[in-house]
């Protein structure tokens, strides 16, 4: 009888993926800076993988350094692995998400066919991810509870709709059906001008339609956070985070979620009945539009907004098929932050390395890293190794507990 070999949890730092979608096929190239962000974070799955996990990493030694120093002080256990040794293995890949470009790199690196997601389960999962499904999941979470929320969005395909719906709706958003974390979205402040014209444009001409979503006086981003296993998803937790001026992904609270929720439910005042509601909707949705086809992390981003001093929700602004940051903050919270502090989570962007190095000394300085019983109880720390010419840097920063995040 063959001797069973043992399943290897491989986890993949890949955040090109939203681009790689947006491409829709193998020979993807991502960008310089996608690149140097793949690089610089590759170890950050050391955070919310399983221990004995492996991590692809392109600087095997000083990855593995940097495991043993952390150890020393928290439970971090994980294996750096290079590209080169993925072959002939029984692993569970793990990615950021799943793309066509990279099962296709995953192939020429020899893994096994079997240990991969089929090409057909890809595509399914490029077709979840378009943004289309925001429309989806909020006509279903009507049905679902009987609550009318807000206006679903609407997917056009020429650029005089786009002109309509603005009419209706001034000062609207338009988003590609797929695209990088605030890359694809557009605020129509003069529907005249060319420069609006040639953006529509040339996301309807290579992905086919748009989406138009009318503008709200946002008070509070925040995500509900899933995991589909077994053809079920299950809710994790909320992450409460901030978007930058280009609607990407800024910082985020490292805290217990009664906290989080306690937070979210303050905000929404006379409305906050109906946080509970939409997370036992969304679980019973995605169980059976995504589980079926996803195993993994995925986020539901929401918003609370005012309307004429009413708070209302947003239940569905985006749907992410793929790791979040803000789960990355739940699993901090989790296991590696002291239950009696908060913390902000950030991925940090230097112009030089030297700048990143000046900001590293800096904060280390302003705020001295506390550890007890292997959870950090205050202060900044780096969640990944810094290379010789590192310019993104995930970090947290720890203080004593403040409810009012």
């Amino acid at each position: 009888m063959p001797i069973a070999t043992k399943m290897t949890d491989t986890y993949i730092f890949n955040p090109e993926h939203d681009l790689a979608l947006a491409y829709g096929s193998e020979g993807y190239t991502a960008p310089p800076l996608a690149r140097q962000m793949r690089r610089d974070l590759q170890m950050l799955p050391a955070w919310y993988c399983g221990n004995g996990a492996d991590i692809l990493s392109q600087n095997v030694d000083e990855d593995a350094a940097w495991i043993d120093d952390i150890n020393r002080v928290m439970n971090l256990h994980a294996t750096p692995v290079a590209v080169n040794r993925l072959q002939r293995r029984n692993s569970r890949y793990s990615p950021w998400g799943w793309n066509l470009d990279l099962r296709q790199r995953l192939l020429n690196a020899c893994v096994p066919v079997t240990d991969l997601p089929s090409r057909d389960t890809v595509l399914k999962l490029q077709e979840l991810s378009h943004r289309r499904n925001s429309i989806i999941m909020l006509d279903s979470l009507y049905d679902a509870t009987g609550t009318s929320f807000v206006p679903a969005p609407v997917e056009v395909c020429s650029v005089n709709e786009i002109r309509r719906f603005n009419a209706y709706h001034p000062g609207c958003y338009i988003k590609a059906p797929w695209s990088g974390s605030g890359k694809g979205i557009y605020r129509v402040l003069d529907a005249g001008s060319r420069n609006f014209e040639t953006w529509a444009q040339g996301i309807i001409n290579r992905q086919g339609s748009i989406i138009c979503e009318q503008p709200y006086n946002k008070v509070v981003d925040f995500a509900m956070e899933f995991l589909c296993k077994g053809g079920e998803a299950r809710f994790v937790g909320y992450s409460v985070f901030n978007n930058d001026s280009h609607c990407s992904y800024d910082s985020g609270t490292v805290a217990q979620q009664s906290i989080l929720e306690q937070f979210i439910c303050a905000n929404l005042q006379g409305n906050a009945w109906q946080l509970s509601i939409v997370r036992d909707a969304c679980s019973m949705l995605l169980t059976r539009l995504v589980a079926p086809y996803y195993n993994g992390y995925m986020g539901i981003d929401m918003m609370i907004f005012n309307d004429n001093g009413t708070m209302c929700l947003n239940p569905c602004v985006e749907m992410n098929l793929r790791m979040t940051m803000g789960t990355v903050a739940i699993h901090l919270a989790d296991r590696y932050v002291a239950p009696g502090s908060t913390a902000t989570f950030k991925v940090t962007y230097h112009k030089s390395h030297d700048n990143l190095i000046k900001s590293v000394a800096d904060e280390s300085a302003a705020h001295p890293l506390q550890i007890s019983d292997g959870k950090i109880t205050s202060g900044f720390m780096p969640l990944t190794p810094i290379y010789p010419d590192s310019l993104f840097l995930p970090c947290i920063t720890a203080s004593s507990l403040d409810t009012h995040i």
